[in-house]
């Protein structure tokens, strides 16, 4: 258990041996004569997302994991290329566990001490269990996949939705383009993180999500983010990404 994730569950109350209830998936089969639109689709997603260089976002964070399940208050500070502040809050306000990082180093805050060091790859993983590199985190965060001039290796139709798989990756569109999901695969071909989008609305600097839904199957980790405020693009201190070692003791 990742010190964060057990703080936030001991804080917002454990619900042990629960599950979730899961809705069947829809079935999907393979459409052609579809090249044109998709790469459309594609291209929609591939610019909407680089439109979105940085967002600030509050909302609540619900966790399910092999050990419990738990929602706390999360405060949202991304921008690229690899600039987090993931900040969960009480009942009362106080930070309960805080990550930030400017892409070099980070500070880590457990509700007791302040660690802090080099960015790893795992930084995000060893600490929250999200089996993400900072930089991969930001663009999860902002919706905007790494998206190429690669032709789908197939289409997958269900009713009006499609999946498209490209080489590592497989997106999912709603039926008028909407980027609904992204899948990325190891080498091996094996699901590294899911992540769903759902509720996209348009605000003045573009339009995004307030509900993520994130799965990590290596930790076997569900986060579920329900978001109440959301500014994209908004203008971001510096200093927001990094905490002085100390300061929070």
């Amino acid at each position: 258990m990742r010190r964060a994730l057990a703080v936030a569950l001991a804080t917002a109350g454990i619900v042990l041996g629960g599950c979730r209830t899961l809705t069947p998936p829809p079935l999907f089969a393979p459409v052609f004569g579809e090249d044109e639109r998709i790469q459309a689709w594609l291209a929609r997603a591939r610019a909407e997302g680089e439109r979105r260089w940085a967002v600030r976002a509050l909302g609540s964070l619900k966790l399910d994991s092999p050990s419990g399940s738990g929602r706390v208050k999360q405060v949202i500070l991304a921008q690229r290329p690899a600039l987090l502040r993931l900040e969960s809050l009480n009942f009362l306000g106080q930070t309960q566990s805080l990550l930030v990082t400017d892409g070099q180093r980070f500070s880590f805050f457990d509700g007791r001490e302040l660690l802090g060091g080099a960015v790893s790859q795992d930084v995000l993983l060893q600490y929250l269990g999200l089996d993400l590199e900072p930089a991969d985190a930001v663009r999860v965060l902002l919706a905007a996949p790494l998206i190429g001039d690669e032709a789908p290796r197939a289409i997958l139709g269900a009713g009006d939705e499609r999946l498209v798989e490209l080489n590592a990756q497989r997106l999912h569109f709603g039926p008028d383009g909407e980027l609904l999901g992204v899948e990325v695969r190891d080498l091996a071909g094996a699901t590294r993180w899911r992540a769903t989008y759902q509720r996209w609305r348009t605000l003045p600097k573009g339009r995004y999500p307030f509900v993520v839904d994130l799965f990590f199957p290596r930790t076997e980790l569900h986060a579920e983010l329900r978001l109440d405020e959301v500014e994209v693009n908004p203008e971001l201190d510096p200093a927001l990404f990094r905490v002085p070692h100390g300061k929070l003791r």
